[in-house]
């Protein structure tokens, strides 16, 4: 697990990451936080999407917003691949990178399709702005493993809010 924790660590060090992160939380949970209230949410699913805000800042701060040599508006192209196997600490990362917005978005939305929809769609992004900026590389198996890790937290977060959540709307 050093392997995993020397990768996360390198990422998560760059400033430029959370400066992306403070400013797309403050977009992100007040565009989520609008639509809870207008919604008349209770407090536990406003809670769920405000966590869900950050957890999507985060994903998108840390795949968009570090710092690469040779960044350019560029096409790169994207590579295939194998899909889900989970050779080394990016490919790890790849998935849990999803699982938090997944469970989060699950508990607050308590619907399963939509929340992967928005975990695919989020994930398409990231890898398309990667091919175009090249700040870090496009690959259908990174698209697979964020979708992996969306399954499974809104798989998670669907299950908690049924069992934990509350019964008003």
């Amino acid at each position: 697990m050093g392997d995993l924790g020397d990768t996360a660590w390198s990422i998560l060090r760059q400033p430029n990451v959370w400066v992306a992160f403070a400013l797309l939380c403050v977009g992100l949970m007040t565009q989520f936080s609008r639509y809870a209230k207008a919604a008349g949410w209770p407090r536990d699913r406003l809670y769920a999407a405000r966590a869900a805000a950050a957890a999507l800042s985060l994903a998108l701060a840390v795949t968009l917003a570090r710092a690469t040599p040779g960044l350019s508006v560029d096409w790169r192209g994207c590579g295939g691949g194998t899909g889900l196997p989970l050779d080394d600490a990016e490919g790890v990362l790849n998935v849990l990178l999803f699982v938090p917005w997944g469970v989060a978005a699950g508990y607050a939305l308590r619907r399963f399709w939509p929340v992967v929809a928005v975990g695919a769609a989020a994930s398409l992004l990231i890898e398309l702005v990667q091919g175009l900026l090249g700040n870090g590389t496009c690959h259908s198996d990174d698209l697979v493993r964020n979708l992996a890790g969306a399954v499974i937290g809104a798989g998670l977060g669907v299950m908690l809010a049924n069992v934990y959540g509350s019964t008003d709307r």
